[in-house]
């Protein structure tokens, strides 16, 4: 008897355990694609592109018509889906920011629950993913386009009683989009009507589609291999983390960047081919899995389940959603925040309406390319400039009727009809900062918008140009027609210096406002072995104060056209590009990276034209093409004239580099003018002068004939150093280009700007201020309005007056120059080692303080009489302050104290 009541005993209990026990836990896997905009795909009505395997899983399961992010960018995505915190309250705000390290997250509730949970592909922020703590993390690196097989394989060859969380990540749609666009017809596709429908923008979409496609067959394998080996009841959940990467979706509170694909299948738990209306964010996809999973979903957190929804309890889930975004580094800051109602009401708060909305659509073409052909056409039509303008220039405050207007085009802010919509709006916004505790902050150095009254500012640095070569300068070779007309108009300046007698420093000195020895560029860079013998730093620091880049943060468009010569030449082919610097366009040659235009060399003499390039068509980092050299300087006007033309459809002032490779040899004049030459270096020197002066005449008389860039455009004129001997002239100057000498540093400098200039000095010329390039850098600073850079000391100073012509100012500290250390001239005549100028007197003098020699440059500009010995206590007085100058400044292989620093092994020691 006892043994039989016992066994009743444990069968009763064994039937108590069985009624009273949890629910199964079921496998799910949950598809994140990336920066897939929800109306591109068939389920929600895509007319140009067919995702079967999106309708495959609706047809199975439920599809949400209004899923939302908690941010469009993908770090702060992510981390609210694996927080179930808004950005602000969990720490991830700006894009690939991380959530505090504190927070629990999602693999943690469900590995308490007895789940192993997995990630394959981009699931966290790329390499973010493996800190969530999931149990396995592989292959989540930039496009690492073998996760969605890898995973597969895992799962086939997985053998484990645990409930699995499977989480697969593809990189698809993100960019880059393939090239291959199959049988996608770029002309029937629809182009969004807040887009501007350009051939180029056809061909973008036709390979974003493409990548849909990809994106779309990955999900239906992974689909299938998780039914085969889970079971046709697995719990499947598919969405996007934000919009694609056009103009107003990614990086914006518009629908196009916040509303995204949602659909889950879960067999016996959900009923097939059903839509909801109920409105759910990222933040609520961790309580559900949770919920699903059969645990309690945490309080302590923003998100809520939602398998209520699923489970047709009900069709509700919240009445309002909100939004945020912060931004994507220096690409892209822009705080936003934003609340969606269900009943179709849109509120955009735009906290700092005076920045410029930009992003990698707008910063970078090359993998955006077509936002060049957007503004492209914004210069002749009106509907293309609304378009690009409204991107890049928003309200403080935006509100739409999204369910009537839904792409966001009519801002009813101002519409009295909505006042009292738009006061609750404002209040829920505010009630949901202060509960977040955001803080508002700015992430990032903004750009600015600046205002329509700056000034726009031309920079042509003409190459190895002598001081008297111009005509407008006494030159009496050529007429060089076109530049004398803006000195006519504009003022000659004849005590201008540039701060090296050589291209790279002369140029430092011009783009930082600091000497450049401070970055140890103290000659031309060349090949890597010869900089690194010369003691010279390989590329110009992008961490040096740099006016293009103070002014693009000011507002500005920025461009470059033209000779670089800081770095990536010869086989230093991983400096910086140029856009490192702050140019938002920019064309080199030979001696720079990025887009160049390389010459051929014609001498029409019957032999096949010559390459020059100097090795940099070996370093990649293009595009490239070859032109003829006699109109290099034509390509670059041809670029710099549209740049032009784009900033004025972006409605920016512009700040614009033209540097031609001319005058520099080898000298390879039109064959017109070459014909009329004796051959002669000299004469080959001065046809390609007069070329130039032609080519350039075509930006001239752009800008002089359209009369409001006429009348706010300050065109300045110079030369980098002196002529190279034997081709130019700095008469009566002595010495020529590398020489510390008059010749070498003594450039002519024009300065034109009718609507800027002091009228009673226009035609004049000014043989009294002297002045530097260093002091060009300062002045553009306080000529255009821009803060200064922060952190930096520059060595120029402010006689922005006297360049209009408004005073006639000199510098107040001395000027000095180094020489290049492979330039010590010869045994005859050795180049001094160290030069200064101040006020009248120049001195030089060498490293051991020998070979001094002063100069009156007022009585004798030409260097011919030392008057040295005659003024002995103001040579001390100047060879104290060019010590005090050079002591402070790293050494070059000039000096006799340089050391060559020793190479260090891979073990770190000391060769």
């Amino acid at each position: 008897m006892r043994l039989l009541g016992f066994t009743c005993l444990l069968l009763s209990q064994f039937l108590t355990a069985v009624v009273t026990a949890e629910p199964v836990r079921p496998d799910m896997v949950i598809f994140l694609s990336d920066d897939h905009t929800r109306r591109d795909s068939s389920v929600y009505g895509s007319p140009d592109i067919q995702t079967p395997n999106m309708k495959r899983l609706a047809d199975q399961g439920m599809t949400f018509e209004n899923a939302f992010v908690a941010s469009p960018s993908c770090a702060p995505s992510r981390a609210a889906l694996l927080t179930g915190l808004y950005p602000a309250h969990n720490g991830a705000e700006p894009n690939h920011s991380r959530p505090r390290a504190e927070l629990k997250k999602l693999p943690a509730y469900l590995q308490e629950l007895g789940y192993e949970v997995v990630s394959f592909g981009k699931v966290g922020h790329y390499k973010q993913t493996p800190e969530y703590g999931f149990d396995i993390a592989r292959h989540f690196r930039y496009h690492e386009d073998i996760a969605v097989p890898k995973a597969i394989e895992w799962l086939k060859q997985r053998n484990s009683e645990r409930p699995l969380c499977l989480f697969v990540g593809t990189n698809w749609p993100h960019v880059p989009w393939p090239e291959e666009i199959g049988d996608i017809d770029p002309e029937k596709l629809q182009v969004p009507p807040n887009h501007v429908d350009t051939p180029v923008t056809r061909r973008w979409r036709a390979k974003y589609m493409a990548a849909i496609k990809k994106m779309d067959s990955e999900l239906g394998q992974v689909y299938d291999v998780a039914r085969q080996k889970l079971g046709e009841d697995v719990f499947f959940l598919h969405t996007s983390d934000h919009g694609a990467q056009w103009p107003f979706g990614k990086w914006n509170l518009y629908d196009e960047g916040i509303r995204t694909p949602l659909i889950v299948s879960w067999p016996g738990r959900i009923k097939q081919a059903v839509r909801t209306e109920a409105m759910v964010s990222w933040i609520d996809i961790l309580p559900t899995l949770v919920d699903v999973a059969g645990g309690t979903p945490p309080e302590r957190i923003d998100g809520r389940s939602f398998l209520p929804v699923l489970k047709g309890k009900t069709d509700a889930h919240r009445d309002v959603i909100f939004t945020t975004h912060s931004g994507d580094g220096n690409n892209n800051v822009y705080p936003i925040r934003a609340a969606r109602t269900l009943d179709g009401w849109k509120y955009i708060r735009n906290l700092h309406p005076e920045f410029r909305f930009t992003s990698h659509v707008t910063n970078v073409p090359d993998k955006n390319g077509y936002w060049n052909s957007w503004v492209q056409k914004a210069i002749s039509s009106p509907q293309a400039r609304l378009q690009v303008r409204r991107y890049l220039e928003r309200p403080r405050e935006e509100l739409y009727q999204v369910t009537r207007d839904p792409f966001e085009q009519q801002n009813l802010i101002e519409d009295p009809a909505h006042a009292e919509r738009l006061r609750k709006l404002r209040q829920q916004v505010d009630d949901w900062l202060a509960e977040t505790g955001d803080q508002k902050a700015v992430f990032g150095r903004p750009q600015r918008i600046a205002s329509p009254e700056k000034p726009n500012v031309i920079m042509v640095f003409i190459d190895d140009m002598g001081w008297s070569d111009l005509s407008c300068f006494k030159g009496t070779t050529v007429k060089t027609e076109k530049i004398d007309q803006l000195a006519s108009e504009g003022i000659r300046f004849t005590n201008f210096y540039v701060n090296s007698p050589i291209c790279s420093p002369s140029r430092v000195a011009l783009t930082t406002g600091q000497y450049p020895q401070r970055w140890r560029i103290n000659s031309y860079l060349a090949q890597r072995k010869k900089n690194r013998e010369r003691g010279l730093a390989q590329w110009l620091n992008p961490k040096a104060p740099v006016l293009a880049r103070e002014l693009k943060h000011a507002g500005y468009a920025t461009g470059h056209f033209g000779k670089w010569h800081m770095g990536g030449q010869r086989d230093v082919g991983e400096a910086p590009l140029i856009n490192r610097y702050g140019f938002d366009r920019s064309l080199t040659n030979f001696e720079g990276l990025g887009p160049r235009v390389l010459p051929l060399k014609d001498a029409y003499d019957g032999q096949p034209p010559k390459k020059h390039d100097l090795g940099s068509a070996n370093l990649g980092h293009g595009p490239i093409y070859w032109e003829d050299r006699s109109v290099v300087t034509a390509a670059f006007v041809k670029d710099a004239l549209t740049f032009i033309d784009h900033a004025e459809a972006t409605g920016q002032p512009f700040y614009l580099n033209l540097w031609p490779d001319d005058v520099h040899s080898p000298f390879f004049p039109p064959e017109v003018l070459r014909n009329s030459t004796d051959g002669s270096k000299r004469a080959l020197y001065y046809a390609v002068l007069d070329a130039m002066d032609q080519q350039l005449g075509t930006l001239f008389d752009r800008i002089r004939n359209d009369e409001k860039l006429k009348n706010n455009t300050l065109i300045l004129i110079a030369s980098d150093n002196g002529p190279e001997t034997g081709a130019g002239l700095a008469t009566p100057l002595r010495g020529a280009k590398t020489w510390l000498y008059e010749g070498g540093v003594r450039s002519p400098l024009i300065v034109w700007g009718p609507g800027l200039l002091n009228p009673q000095s226009v035609g004049t010329t000014n043989d009294t201020s002297v002045l530097s390039a260093l002091d060009l850098n300062r002045s553009l600073y306080t000529l255009t309005g821009t803060e200064l850079p922060q952190g930096a000391e520059l060595d120029g100073e402010d006689l922005v007056t006297t360049l209009l012509g408004k005073v006639q100012q000199t510098r107040q500290a001395p000027l000095f120059w180094r020489r290049p250390p492979d330039r010590p001239g010869t045994k005859e005549e050795p180049n001094p080692d160290l030069a200064v100028r101040d006020g009248k007197w120049k001195l030089y003098m060498n490293y051991d303080q020998s070979g001094v020699q002063l100069y009156d440059l007022e009585q004798d500009v030409s260097e011919q009489q030392n008057c040295a010995t005659q003024h002995p206590k103001l040579v001390a007085q100047l060879k104290q302050a060019i010590i005090d100058w050079n002591s402070s400044l790293p050494k070059d292989a000039g000096d006799p104290a340089w050391r060559p620093k020793k190479k260090t092994a891979k073990t770190g020691a000391k060769q």
